[in-house]
């Protein structure tokens, strides 16, 4: 299946509307033809050592080819890739610009350009790169899940649900999409929307760590934690050893929106172990501490929340945790 998660080939990021999560995906024509710039033998051998992370002997093979033919918008991608691989994030911008330069209808190059944009906090050009390369290919699923990236940051909910649909549209056994949708749904209170779309992409998952800790928080947000529970305890089999503490504390806060305090206790005390100066971890732990009726060690592990991060967001809800245990 193809994914949104790799940055290889396609390069996109990793992440709604008025209309019910159930309307069609916006089916554009598109404007021109889009190109597909064939590769040099020597274009070829440039992908091969990048696909082997040779970033270095890529460059190389490819800055000979742009001197043989400075003109070659598929040889400008991949230095832009390789300059990327590397964080050469200004080299990468020169290099997708003189692909886009080259060849103006290669769909991939203006969504690879867009994408470096919105990355760079250059919002308005990269949705205007991100739009060209959905109006040129409007199959290309990763132009098309990025501008929905880029409209969601913009406030453009409808355009940025349309996006997300039309992606899930086309890769639909991809849990990517579905999981910033329903993120998207939940920031705007659409839970029952947010929940069917996480319960879809649950099974998706497959145990996966990084993918369940989102789709666990997403139910769990959503009013389900019965069923975060389990796909952030198959994802805790999984994992590492130690877990990630994202993990272990996203299925805490599971247990203690489900009414297993004890569970929600000992899972929360085994993050803070790992990190013990995370404001947003104390003060959870004093919470679970506080409704068990802990008030000692509660009110302690809310006055550490306030002092470690006096200016924080968490130091403002300790400090109204403790005013209340205090009534």
């Amino acid at each position: 299946m193809g994914s949104l998660l790799p940055r290889w080939v396609l390069l996109f990021a990793f992440v709604a509307g008025c209309g019910s999560s159930q309307s069609a995906p916006s089916q554009r024509a598109p404007v021109e033809a889009a190109s597909h710039p064939a590769a040099s033998p020597d274009v070829l051998r440039a992908e091969r050592l990048l696909a082997e992370a040779k970033v270095g002997e890529a460059k190389q093979v490819l800055e000979q080819a742009l001197a043989d033919d400075p003109k070659d918008a598929r040889a400008w991608l991949d230095l832009g890739l390789a300059h990327e691989a590397v964080d050469e994030l200004a080299s990468a911008e020169r290099a997708y610009r003189r692909s886009v330069e080259a060849d103006q209808n290669f769909a991939e190059a203006f969504n690879n350009l867009g994408v470096l944009l919105r990355e760079g906090g250059k919002l308005a050009e990269a949705t205007t790169m991100l739009e060209r390369a959905v109006a040129l290919d409007p199959q290309l699923a990763a132009a098309r899940f990025n501008l929905g990236l880029a409209y969601e940051e913009q406030g453009r909910l409808a355009e940025a649900e349309r996006e997300y649909l039309a992606t899930i549209d086309q890769l639909p056994s991809d849990p990517v999409p579905r999981i910033n949708l329903a993120m998207m749904f939940l920031g705007m209170g659409r839970r029952e929307a947010a929940a069917e779309q996480l319960r879809a992409a649950r099974p998706m998952v497959r145990g996966d760590v990084l993918l369940s800790i989102p789709v666990g928080e997403g139910l769990r947000r959503a009013g389900l934690p019965e069923e975060a529970i389990p796909v952030l305890r198959a994802a805790l089999t999984r994992a590492s050893d130690p877990p990630p503490t994202e993990l272990l504390a996203e299925l805490a806060l599971a247990y203690y929106a489900a009414g297993d305090l004890d569970a929600a206790e000992a899972t929360m005390r085994r993050a803070l172990r790992q990190n013990e100066l995370d404001p947003a971890l104390q003060y959870a732990y004093g919470s679970i501490l506080a409704k068990q009726g802990q008030l000692g060690k509660a009110r302690a592990h809310l006055r550490r929340a306030a002092k470690l991060d006096p200016d924080g967001p968490y130091a403002d809800r300790a400090r109204a945790r403790l005013e209340a245990l205090k009534r």
